[in-house]
């Protein structure tokens, strides 16, 4: 499926298809908001949820990178970065 057949998706569809054959990549919460970040078929799609709730309000599928830099901000790689020092001094 494309991101533009997903689109497509009536919300309980979209549900379905992320839960069925969406891989889990991270979550971050914004105020009062949580979104979960999935992959799909060569895309991404975030389901926005209120923070304490546990139904999506809804879902945003996109194909670009530039999208995914609020994830990327989130992750630390002090440690891989100390590994490769630790290496490549002997």
């Amino acid at each position: 499926m494309t991101v533009l057949q997903f689109k497509e998706l009536p919300s309980r569809k979209k549900k379905i298809t992320v839960l069925r054959t969406g891989s889990f990549l991270c979550e971050r919460k914004r105020g009062l908001l949580r979104t979960m970040l999935y992959q799909v078929d060569g895309y991404y799609v975030e389901i926005w949820f209120l923070r304490f709730g546990r139904e999506a309000l809804w879902y945003h599928a996109f194909d670009n990178t530039q999208a995914l830099q609020p994830y990327l901000k989130q992750i630390d790689i002090s440690g891989l970065l100390g590994n490769l020092s630790l290496q490549n001094n002997p």
